[in-house]
């Protein structure tokens, strides 16, 4: 057991201590006041199930839990779920969160591993940049996805599900917070029944500002927030038996990156590219950046900006014939984001780059699902057409190098069933099968046109046009038992297969034949899980662990290369053996004390490893062999613990919440290539928060909360390049923030 884990039980341990001491557990407690848990309804397999009877393995952080931790962004739900890392997109905005599950990380360019979705719509991640508001709930599904949920992925799936309107009655609220770094965020929403029972409308907004958490001399700060947020559901009813739910979402941020700030510099690989001349410049800029720290730059060459207009809308129809429902589900987003990103924040570039986008997404699923006394199904297609238009501009040591216009066009056409037969009827009680299968038709058509910059006569000169389409088909596939021991106790086991789609690289000119595609990753997987409920006195404790093992092939890698300009390609690089443990716990030891957190082991292996080296490139990491080396993006050990305490207050009417919680992140051991995954060190986090509900038995409530503890300095993206392009740059995370909160609800 190494020192952090060591740390993660001895700290477990005093903090659950101090709160049993703190905090008397009375025996045999009347009814009225005994502790409970309460059911969790997830929609795991696209239907209302409880959390303890699904043989899923799934975490879900409600409303209550979502504003008691203070989950107000993507990247905070990892420090509250197992298996779950969300970092960012370098190349796609310091807000844009790259969701990895299982050790499993998506190749910058290419699809998600983990695919998001706004209730049963998949939205690109860059979706949620404004933050989580106005939620009811996040469930973070993890393994192999494709047989029942829209889009077919290898890591998992995270569900965002709006509050919907209410037909029955009106309520509402309005928020406001202050905090240093000037944080300033109010938000509102109000609830109507239009036509009571039968008609509901809730609009709600959000409006956040917020200082840089990197000071910048001659120009913006980095990492601050600027963004607007309105939402409207609207849910009718006119029968009992149709439905229809409308949402709408539209996002506006007008922000700037968090910068990447240069720790190392590697002299000899800058004048060997640039010449000496270049190289003494780019000492001087890190010179003054050692001298600066890690929280402040002098960067004005270009505006690190940070931009995005996101709009969203889904629509839900389904009718119940009883047993059986027909459901239709519409999905359309368009997200433009506008960025400028500079890979060492200095004012003599060395590999900067201006990108600009313009993604729309129109997808359209048919479901039909029934119910039996021993069988529940579904069946169904999905349609989704996906077209992303990208304009960038790269500059490399010293200067402007080249513009490329692309755009990458995808269609993908399913068919999909699964059902769940309860052999109780065949005499074995408690049993159920699980099969499921779907096959999906993906076609994708990429144009690209480059243009490198001459600097003598000050002019672009393009390259011929590329084009290029690719077709794939794929199946996916579950089985799975599960055995329902007692009304507590749920084991099961299930082995899975699925896909993430191929795709082209359209990121540079001269792009070799080599490089051009790359093809579908595929996983299979085992999981065998328990899912209990255990009554300890009065105390009810909820648990659930997963083991699972896969296998990977064709797994996409981020290879970094120099055929002519410097850009990353995604490649077919490898088999690998992906596998962990997880386990996780919610218990009300008291009616006013709730503990609840996580562990995760996440291992992983290259069972094969090979790059991509076409003649006439410089690949970074070329010769290193990785063959039975350890996947370099994960963090083995990862963990944290959560705890609440309620004081009530003229009984019920108003009282006193306080809670907190701690997370741990191991080390990270990075890739031996180098240029990707670098290695990152591990870290602790704390955060703690106290809310008046209620106050004086109003509809007020206030709150004082106070993140990161103690200011901890942790990276969360680091870029080391110095073999290729002689540097090393890394991101930090948010330093110590504290604010207050007023709410009112009615």
């Amino acid at each position: 057991m190494n020192h952090q884990v060591k740390t993660f039980a001895f700290r477990a341990s005093v903090s659950m201590a101090a709160m049993l001491v703190a905090t008397p557990v009375l025996a045999q407690a009347p009814a009225e006041q005994a502790p409970s848990l309460g059911d969790i309804i997830v929609t795991a397999r696209r239907s209302s199930e409880n959390l303890q009877k699904v043989p899923v393995a799934v975490s879900v952080l409600d409303s209550e839990i979502l504003e008691k931790q203070r989950i107000t962004g993507a990247r905070d739900l990892q420090y509250s779920t197992p298996s779950l890392v969300v970092s960012s997109d370098p190349l796609g905005g310091s807000t844009a969160p790259v969701f990895q599950l299982r050790g499993q990380i998506p190749a910058q360019g290419s699809d998600d591993t983990v695919v998001t979705y706004v209730g049963d719509v998949p939205v690109n991640s860059r979706a949620f940049a404004g933050g989580l508001f106005d939620l009811q709930s996040v469930q973070v599904i993890r393994g192999p996805q494709g047989t029942l949920f829209g889009k077919n992925s290898t890591g998992g799936a995270v569900i965002f599900t709006p509050r919907k309107a209410d037909t029955d009655a009106v309520s509402g609220f309005i928020d406001t917070t202050v905090g240093n770094y000037s944080y300033f965020q109010a938000g509102a929403g109000v609830n109507v029944p239009v036509v009571p029972g039968k008609l509901g409308v809730r609009l709600s907004g959000q409006l956040t500002r917020q200082d840089g958490f990197v000071t910048n001399i001659s120009g913006p700060d980095g990492a601050d927030k600027h963004q607007e947020l309105i939402r409207l559901s609207v849910v009718a009813t006119p029968t009992p038996e149709l439905t229809n739910e409308l949402f709408v979402n539209y996002f506006r941020g007008r922000q700037h990156q968090n910068p990447l700030i240069f720790t190392d510099y590697s002299y000899g690989v800058v004048a060997f590219i640039g010449g000496p001349s270049l190289a003494d410049a780019v000492q001087a800029e890190f010179d003054k950046q050692q001298a600066l720290g890690p929280r402040k730059i002098d960067y004005s060459a270009r505006p690190n900006n940070d931009d995005l207009d996101a709009t969203i809308i889904t629509n839900t129809t389904s009718y119940d014939f009883g047993n059986v429902t027909l459901k239709n589900i519409f999905g359309y987003y368009n997200l433009k984001p506008k960025l400028s990103l500079s890979q060492t924040s200095t004012n003599t570039p060395l590999v900067d780059v201006a990108q600009n986008k313009d993604q729309n997404s129109f997808t359209e699923e048919l479901q039909l699902a029934g119910e039996t006394d021993s069988l529940k199904w579904i069946i169904g297609g999905f349609f989704s057409r996906d077209k992303t238009v990208t304009t960038q501009r790269t500059f490399l040591f010293g200067g402007l190098a080249n513009r490329t216009y692309s755009t990458d066009r995808y269609v993908s056409k399913a068919l999909f069933a699964q059902g769940t037969y309860d052999l109780s009827g065949l005499g074995l009680n408690g049993l159920k099968f699980t099969a499921g299968l779907r096959h999906t038709w993906d076609k994708r058509t990429g144009y690209l046109l480059a243009e490198g910059y001459d600097p003598v006569n000050q002019v672009f000169v393009p390259d011929q046009p590329a084009d290029n389409t690719r077709r794939y088909k794929n199946w996916s596939w579950t089985v799975g038992l599960d055995y329902q021991v007692n009304s507590d106790l749920l084991l099961y086991a299930v082995s899975r297969h699925s896909y993430k789609a191929g795709g082209l690289n359209l990121v540079a000119r001269g792009v070799p034949d080599e490089l051009l595609t790359y093809e579908p990753e595929k996983l299979t997987d085992i999981e065998i899980g328990a899912k209990a409920t255990v009554h300890v006195g009065d105390a009810v404790i909820r648990t659930n662990v997963a083991a699972y093992r896969g296998w990977y092939k064709n797994i996409h890698f981020q290879q970094l290369a120099n055929c002519g300009s410097v850009a990353t390609f995604v490649i077919n690089a490898a088999k690998g053996s992906p596998k962990g443990l997880e386990f996780e716990f919610d218990a009300a030891l008291t009616r006013n004390l709730r503990v609840g957190g996580f562990y995760n082991r996440t291992l992983g292996k290259f069972d094969r490893f090979a790059l991509v080296q076409p003649q006439g490139c410089t690949v970074i990491g070329a010769g290193v062999d990785l063959n039975g080396a350890t996947f370099g993006n994960i963090a083995k050990d990862s963990a944290g613990l959560n705890a609440s305490y309620t004081l009530p207050l003229q009984g019920d009417e108003e009282e006193l919440v306080l809670s907190g919680n701690w997370y741990l992140r191991g080390d990270r051991q990075g890739m031996a290539t180098g240029g990707v995954n670098s290695a990152i060190e591990g870290y602790q986090l704390f955060n703690a928060r106290l809310d008046y509900n209620r106050i004086g038995g109003s509809a007020f409530s206030a709150g004082i909360w106070i993140r990161n503890i103690g200011n901890k300095l942790y990276v969360n993206y680091r870029n080391d390049t110095r073999a290729l392009s002689g540097y090393n740059t890394q991101s930090y995370g948010d330093p110590e923030t504290y604010g207050i909160d007023l709410k009112y609800r009615f």
